[in-house]
């Protein structure tokens, strides 16, 4: 038998190689007859492997195209190919085409990274100059032992008023809730009834012998049970209070209005005690008037326009807080905020009235337009914004000491507002922002961020977690700390809206039980010469005032009136006096 061995194509030499060994060790049988014979593949198979060759080495080379990384940057492209030492521009070759030739070398070289060495090397320096900087702690500048103090103050300020203020509310849900299950039990009990009532009625129907005499008799006693069945609602605090104030804005017209100025009145508040209202113009000087409409003091002092004007929170309500102490604070256009005290007299002596008051003291450090003004519920601290970016904290008692600079927008800061319970503070800036700080620790907490255009003006609501933010964007939103999110959005006006503000106090003059925790209402004014106020929670329109011929800036809100000043240079009250 032919122990011959045909091999079509080619063997690994491994095998030959065990073979021979194997036939040594055998004997050493060097027949050539034993020996392997090799024949050549056909021509069609051959070009079977050759296209399959080309295939994978196609495959391959996509496979590596796409792994490679080449600029896009023409001027990276030129750069890399004289690092490459090919040709950087050929006759006629336009940009995407010299890119794709750069890919091409990249691919044949092997290259992955086509990036330029310099700009790489650039890159990785910076890589390594952040790694080693992310290392280091974070840049912290520290405080002064005044800052420290101010901040354990207000600690243990907003720590009791926090307190009272989740008691209160706590004492409110509990009323609440045990209204609403009473409420609940009534319902029961009424619809109970009607459906025996209903039952009775059947039986009687369906008893042919009953006479007509007796159907009679027990209409009259089913006519008197819906009587007597009518189920009455236990309405809650809030509830009541909603009523009362609808109906009282319903009534509310301008009951008094004042030329204050030669310019364009910018700001108006009410006194603590409801007593007073302090404007400001734009021609730098503020007055004093009782809300009767009579002139009582001149403060002037500011070579430019008032941008703001407040009262401090114990000015006229507290014995202990005189007349000769900071009462009132303004910020102006000139880069400043100046405190100023009361004059003690009755509107009686006109020569006493147009004497211009001098400020006690002018804060200075703003290196812009001091847009808003805000006292701290304690009395003792006053917060200012400014176009310059920041807001600051000063302490009145150290003689107007700057405490913090704090920065935080990336434009100039608007709207500044204190929560009720002195431990945080937000502020509107032009950057579109609403931004929370913690006036305890100095560290931002929270921001919002919602409106299309620049905030102007900010407002706490009295239960401590909702905030309203007006923008030039003619919209109201409310913010909801708790969630940490939008709570509504309401379209206000048809233009900018200048101000929004919380009502704080009942509007219930004749009874001392509030609402705890709950503002009533809140309004808004706009430059399209309206006033608005809008239901809580719901955030329904209420009403709407007009009567200024121009653009509202500024409304405030006492326990019955609304005060609103405008371009119009007057100022206006609006209540239900008769």
């Amino acid at each position: 038998m032919d122990n011959k061995r045909i091999y079509f194509g080619s063997i690994k030499k491994e095998d030959i190689k065990q073979k021979k060994d194997s036939s040594i060790s055998n004997g050493g049988d060097d027949d050539e007859e034993n020996q392997p014979e090799f024949l050549p593949f056909s021509k069609h198979t051959k070009r079977s492997q050759e296209q399959h060759q080309k295939v994978l080495d196609e495959y391959e080379r996509k496979k590596r195209a796409k792994q490679v990384i080449v600029p896009t940057v023409d001027n990276l492209v030129k750069l890399k190919l004289r690092e490459l030492l090919e040709p950087i521009i050929l006759f006629g070759e336009k940009p995407e085409h010299r890119r794709s030739r750069l890919r091409e070398i990249l691919i044949e070289r092997n290259i992955i990274d086509g990036t330029p060495l310099l700009i790489s090397n650039k890159k990785q320096q910076e890589e390594q100059e952040e790694l080693e900087g992310s290392d280091e702690e974070n840049f912290l500048t520290e405080g002064t032992e005044e800052l420290k103090t101010a901040r354990i103050n207000i600690s243990i300020y907003s720590l009791k008023k926090s307190q009272q203020r989740l008691l209160q509310l706590k004492e409110q849900r509990e009323l609440e809730l045990s209204i609403q299950k009473e409420n609940e039990n009534k319902k029961n009990q009424f619809e109970e009834r009607q459906q025996k009532r209903i039952q009775k009625k059947l039986q009687l129907h369906e008893n042919d012998n009953m006479n007509i005499d007796d159907d009679d008799n027990h209409d009259d006693d089913d006519d008197d049970d819906d009587g007597s069945n009518m189920m009455v609602k236990i309405k809650t605090e809030f509830e009541k209070d909603m009523e009362y104030t609808v109906k009282e804005l319903k009534n509310y017209y301008s009951s008094v209005s004042q030329v204050g100025d030669d310019r364009p009145l910018s700001m108006g508040v009410f006194s603590p005690d409801g007593k007073n209202v302090a404007i400001g113009s734009w021609s730098g000087v503020s007055k004093v008037w009782s809300v009767s409409g009579e002139k009582k003091q001149i403060l002037s002092g500011h070579s430019q326009r008032v941008s703001c004007i407040a009262y401090h929170p114990l000015s006229g309500i507290d014995g202990n807080h005189t007349k000769n102490l900071v009462n009132i604070a303004t910020t102006s256009a000139d880069s400043t905020c100046k405190l100023w005290p009361l004059l003690n007299n009755n509107a009686e002596d006109d020569a006493t009235v147009n004497i211009e008051t001098q400020p006690i003291l002018s804060l200075e450090g703003h290196s812009d337009v001091v847009n808003r003004c805000s006292f701290h519920p304690c009395g003792r601290y006053i917060t200012t914004s400014s176009n310059d970016k920041s807001w600051r904290l000063w302490d009145l008692e150290s003689g107007g000491k700057c405490l913090l600079d704090q920065e935080g927008h990336s434009d100039g800061v608007m709207g500044i507002s204190i929560q009720s319970d002195g431990s945080l503070i937000a502020t509107g800036s032009q950057d579109g922002l609403v931004r929370i700080w913690d006036l305890r620790s100095g560290r931002p907490i929270l921001y919002f961020q919602g409106h299309s255009k620049q905030v102007i003006s900010v407002d706490w609501s009295p239960n401590g977690y909702q905030l309203a933010s007006s923008s030039e964007d003619n919209t109201v939103v409310i913010w909801d700390i708790r969630k940490k999110e939008q709570s509504s959005q309401i379209l206000a006006h048809n233009s900018i809206v200048s101000c929004v503000k919380f009502q704080k106090q009942s509007t219930q003059t004749n009874n001392n039980s509030s609402s705890h925790g709950c503002a009533n209402y809140l309004a808004t004014c706009s430059f399209d010469g309206k006033i608005k106020t809008w239901s809580p929670n719901t955030w329904s329109p209420l009403a709407t005032f007009e009567g200024h011929s121009s653009k509202v800036t500024s409304i405030d809100l006492t326990n019955s009136k609304i005060l609103s000043t405008s371009f119009d240079k007057t100022w206006k009250i609006w209540s239900n006096d008769n």
